[in-house]
């Protein structure tokens, strides 16, 4: 596969996201996206402008490290997540997690091809879309995310229609249910996500992506294309995504819409706008 365009821009000062991908022999074998998840903390354990920035950085640095050597991708997370335990617990230097406490988090998405084949590892909500003879939105395992989240947006709208048009307030309206959330990460009927701790281990998705001619991997801030704004059919993105500075054009339509509707009163969300990252891989005309 060859790299067809990349991006991770924040919505704001502090981009909470990441990508990433690795080469041999001129041919990208893996690429991964990372996006923070925004803490529900009233302060943080490290003194950082933001855990879930500190924790993506990590994170990549690590997969930087050990994705050369790795053989498939459940291999890649076992390595990773003592690795950013330790990482933690070094941060800490000593602290008490306090009980209760939202760990600093992150959806991980990685794809990598494995003896000719690719195969894609997922903890979170972020997507993998991937054509050959069809293309295909990978789903998500099920889970209680997409109602949440739409209840979210819901409440929002509301909160905004009487004038609370501030997140963080939002955010803290709604912490009780984000917390109720978070402490059932990682357990089933819940979902998956990346933090520090062994829990990341026990129910992340893995799937067979075959020998796909193009893979697309986004988080839901570049996704919002189509889910949120109707931009792009799944199909539409795919294209925009593989033409050269296509993903930069993608991420243009998606801040003008957002810069248009700055109060959510025409698409409903629960944040006016989102780090925006994705990766585009095409395979060469002589694959």
């Amino acid at each position: 596969m060859k790299l067809v365009g990349s991006i991770s821009v924040g919505s704001g000062v502090i981009n909470e996201d990441a990508v990433g991908c690795c080469e041999r022999n001129g041919s990208v074998f893996a690429a991964w996206v990372l996006d923070g998840v925004t803490g529900i903390n009233s302060a943080y354990m490290l003194d950082v402008q933001s855990e879930a920035a500190w924790f993506v950085g990590c994170v990549q640095r690590l997969l930087e490290e050990i994705v050369p050597k790795a053989s498939g991708v459940l291999e890649v997370l076992q390595q990773l997540v003592p690795l950013i335990e330790a990482e933690w617990h070094k941060a800490l230097a000593g602290k008490s997690v306090p009980a209760g406490y939202d760990l600093p988090a992150a959806c991980l998405t990685l794809a990598m091809c494995v003896g000719g084949r690719w195969q894609a590892l997922r903890l979170g909500d972020s997507y993998i879309l991937s054509s050959g003879t069809v293309l295909v939105n990978h789903a998500f395992p099920p889970s209680e995310l997409p109602d949440l989240e739409d209840e979210l947006r819901r409440q929002a709208a509301k909160l905004r229609s009487h004038g609370a048009h501030d997140f963080n307030a939002l955010r803290d309206a709604f912490r009780e249910q984000l917390t109720s959330s978070r402490k059932r990460r990682n357990q089933p009927g819940s979902y998956s996500i990346l933090v520090p701790d062994k829990t990341s281990l026990a129910m992340p998705q893995v799937l067979d992506l075959g020998a796909p001619r193009e893979i697309l991997l986004c988080t839901d801030g570049y996704y919002r294309a189509v889910e949120s704004y109707g931009l792009f059919s799944d199909e539409a993105l795919m294209q925009a995504s593989a033409r050269a500075g296509g993903v930069e054009q993608v991420y243009g339509a998606i801040r003008a819409t957002e810069a248009a509707d700055p109060d959510c009163l025409k698409f409903a969300r629960f944040k006016p706008s989102d780090d925006v990252s994705a990766v585009m891989l095409q395979s060469d005309p002589m694959e």
